[in-house]
């Protein structure tokens, strides 16, 4: 087993299956066996059943009568809740980033959308992802408010399992290069209205997409 360094093997534990459920390696409806999961990672199954209620209150896995924990499926409301909060909370964290975000902070902002570019490029789904990930955390991490970009990235990982995908849909990626691109030229002339509205009709086709797809992701489960 790796190295755990100051990490115990209930955080190892926590990572490597908090990791499998963002790239969604783990799609709704899977169990989580606590015994297979041990003998996987080459541990007792104590650590196993701490990484797993973690992930519980997280809100990544959930409980079943005779199943246990299971990776929970999304409703179409839950769906709807989760971006109208997500809009509302990031919508404050861009505009807060308008007025506080530096240079260096934008120089790292455009180098990470020219590799999404070339990740679409190159067909590369979880790259781009990933970037896509990278560029908006970046912006939340620039404002002043630490719980609030904590928030945002929780409700982020409940729907990071549908970015596999989001990813294979060239409309969807064309449609998001655009608005990242307005994200950024607006938070450059440190115009947070602005970037609060292109970020807002952002979420709103996110949404719009990702509920016209729920259908399809669990034919795939």
């Amino acid at each position: 087993m790796a190295d755990l360094g100051f990490r115990t093997k209930a955080d190892l534990v926590h990572e490597e299956l908090r990791a499998r459920l963002l790239r969604g390696d783990l799609r709704p409806g899977d169990r989580v066996r606590i015994a297979a999961v041990a003998r996987e990672l080459g541990v007792s199954q104590i650590p196993v059943r701490e990484g797993v209620k973690r992930l519980e209150a997280e809100g990544l896995l959930t409980f079943e009568t005779h199943k246990g924990a299971v990776v929970p499926r999304l409703a179409p409301a839950d769906v709807e809740e989760t971006f109208v909060i997500r809009a509302e909370l990031e919508g404050l964290a861009v505009r807060r980033a308008a007025q506080t975000i530096t240079s260096e902070q934008l120089e790292a902002l455009r180098a990470i959308l020219d590799d999404m570019a070339d990740a679409a490029a190159a067909g590369d789904a979880e790259r781009y992802a990933a970037g896509n990930r990278a560029f908006h955390m970046t912006i939340y991490r620039s404002q002043p408010y630490r719980r609030l970009a904590s928030m945002i990235e929780g409700l982020w990982d409940r729907t990071d399992w549908c970015r596999r995908i989001f990813a294979l849909d060239e409309e969807a990626i064309s449609a998001s290069v655009g608005e990242h691109e307005a994200i950024l030229a607006a938070l450059a002339r440190g115009d947070g209205e602005a970037a609060e509205a292109h970020l807002h009709e952002q979420k709103r086709r996110a949404s719009a997409w990702l509920l016209a797809h729920l259908d399809t992701e669990e034919s795939t489960t």
